[in-house]
């Protein structure tokens, strides 16, 4: 394995992942809880639901880094996958609007979280389809 994917692949560059994810998904789920009424949103969801939704899938992410860190790496690959195809969900909000009805400040979170979380879903297909690697691989 080369050094540069030892790195890509090392606990801290998921650890910067998964800080990245957490942080897009509460600057969209922030804005979309206080500005409730322009985002594209099914019937049935209120401003609670979305506030409850990010409490629900969070924890995923940090489940999935403490199982990676105790060398749990199925475990851990399997819970971070749910979390990131958890983040990749914001798409949704394109079924129920227009894209060109949406302001730009909403389509600016929601690629912002789907980016996160697809480059999240690319960390564990690159670890998963190296079976060579060690669970920490080399941390420098």
């Amino acid at each position: 394995m080369t050094r540069w994917l030892a790195k890509v692949l090392s606990r801290r560059s998921l650890a910067l992942l998964l800080l990245l994810n957490v942080a897009a998904s509460i600057a969209h789920y922030t804005d979309n809880v206080l500005f409730f009424s322009t985002y594209p949103e099914p019937a049935w969801l209120d401003p609670v639901r979305v506030d409850l939704a990010w409490f629900a899938v969070t924890p995923f992410a940090a489940a999935g880094y403490l199982f990676y860190r105790r060398g749990q790496t199925r475990l851990a690959l399997g819970v971070l996958a749910a979390y990131a195809g958890m983040g990749l969900l914001v798409l949704g909000h394109y079924r129920y609007a227009d894209f060109c009805s949406i302001a730009l400040r909403i389509h600016a979170f929601i690629l912002l979280e789907a980016a996160a979380a697809a480059c999240l879903l690319g960390w564990i297909l690159l670890r998963f389809g190296n079976r060579r690697f060690a669970p920490f691989g080399d941390e420098a």
